[in-house]
């Protein structure tokens, strides 16, 4: 069993219309058959964004709730260091058999690899560090998904910021040109020679220019930028008038076009970074705010022109990331 300390978030949460207003049912992830109420996935992205906070503002509450994230990390790692992705229950039962929870999955291996970075990162120790080079393994070798080796990039990489470690900058370089090399033109590809490029989950441009501007790596800041031109650039604009966008798209756009513009300086990216961000605020095809600010809580984005009045995990933590950038 998890330790009484460790915590996890609902993958789905939806109005319930027999109470008042704000009153909210959780809903388990059935997307494909029954996959539980809580995963890796989304606790490792919570975990990073209260560590972010907790070194940026200082608040206790930020990181106790990174710590207690990490804890349910700990909890579903296995000693061989994969990841097992959803629990069934509250009571903390594993999905060992699902096709998105089974040991190792690459995305929330990837993912969880992230979060222990900034677990290193954020409360140093002996733990964190262990667990993270027990799950690095199973992310070596060459992949052609290219949009999860950007996020086992950005671990890389903030493994290498946390310990200075020679080994993370060399296979922070290695992994960086193996993104680089998928592209069509000028724009990253997610996966091998898949197209269109989705923008849910893709954060090559982050992730390139972000580990060029901290190796000193001109050519992958380059590659970012004009991936960033031909691909984030025209998504600004998309988001403000798709019938369809989720938030966790609008954040890797924010994501890319803001680690473009601390990379190059270049304004023009951080003025795009600002517009597309405004989607939240209501500069979307409904006209009207996917962030309540009276709720606290960010909706699952626009559909059918109109914006969803579910509210589910990665929706919050994609969008309370963008909105911090």
């Amino acid at each position: 069993m998890a330790r009484p300390d460790a915590c996890a978030l609902a993958v789905y949460a939806e109005p319930d219309l027999a109470k008042a207003e704000g009153s909210y049912l959780l809903r388990p992830a059935r997307d494909q058959g029954l996959e539980g109420v809580a995963c890796v996935d989304d606790a490792a992205r919570a975990a990073v964004l209260y560590c972010v906070r907790w070194q940026r503002y200082g608040v206790a509450a930020d990181r106790d709730a990174a710590h207690q994230l990490l804890r349910f990390l700990a909890y579903m790692q296995d000693e061989d260091g994969r990841f097992t992705n959803f629990i069934f229950d509250w009571s903390g039962a594993k999905n060992l058999a699902g096709t998105t929870s089974s040991l190792g999955g690459q995305p929330w291996q990837a993912r969880a690899l992230h979060a222990l970075a900034w677990g290193i990162s954020t409360f140093g120790g002996d733990e964190w560090k262990e667990r993270f080079d027990r799950a690095l393994p199973w992310l070596n070798g060459a992949s052609r998904h290219y949009d999860v080796r950007s996020v086992g990039l950005l671990a890389i990489l903030q493994h290498w910021r946390a310990t200075g470690a020679a080994s993370s900058a060399e296979r922070a370089l290695r992994w960086a040109n193996w993104i680089a090399s998928a592209r069509r033109g000028d724009c990253l590809l997610n996966d091998g020679g898949t197209e269109p490029v989705h923008l849910w989950g893709h954060l090559q441009e982050a992730a390139l220019a972000a580990t060029g501007h901290a190796l000193q790596r001109p050519e992958l800041v380059e590659r970012a930028r004009a991936s960033a031109d031909v691909l984030l650039l025209p998504a600004v604009e998309w988001c403000g008038s798709a019938p369809r966008v989720l938030p966790f798209e609008v954040s890797c756009v924010v994501a890319g076009l803001s680690a473009v513009a601390r990379a190059t300086g270049e304004i023009r990216y951080a003025e795009a970074a600002t517009k597309a961000r405004s989607w939240f605020e209501g500069r979307n095809a409904a006209r009207l705010p996917v962030y309540d600010e009276r709720m606290l809580l960010i909706y699952d984005g626009i559909d059918e022109g109109q914006v969803s009045r579910n509210s589910g995990a990665e929706s919050n933590i994609e969008g309370a990331l963008t909105l911090m950038i």
